[in-house]
């Protein structure tokens, strides 16, 4: 029979293969994150930086 220590940690193990890897890494964004395409974000800020200037 295995160490109730074993156990407890080969099951963390097995919960941390399962999670998406961002939140494995802890970095989840719990608002779910974006699928838009990032160049279109950079160019808005770039335009409204020059704006403000």
């Amino acid at each position: 029979m295995s160490e109730p220590t074993d156990d407890l940690r080969e099951r963390a193990r097995e919960h941390v293969r399962q999670m998406p890897a961002e939140t494995a890494l802890g970095n989840a964004d719990p608002a779910g994150g974006s699928t838009d395409d990032p160049q279109i974000m950079n160019d808005a800020a770039r335009e409204e930086g020059e704006q403000q200037s």
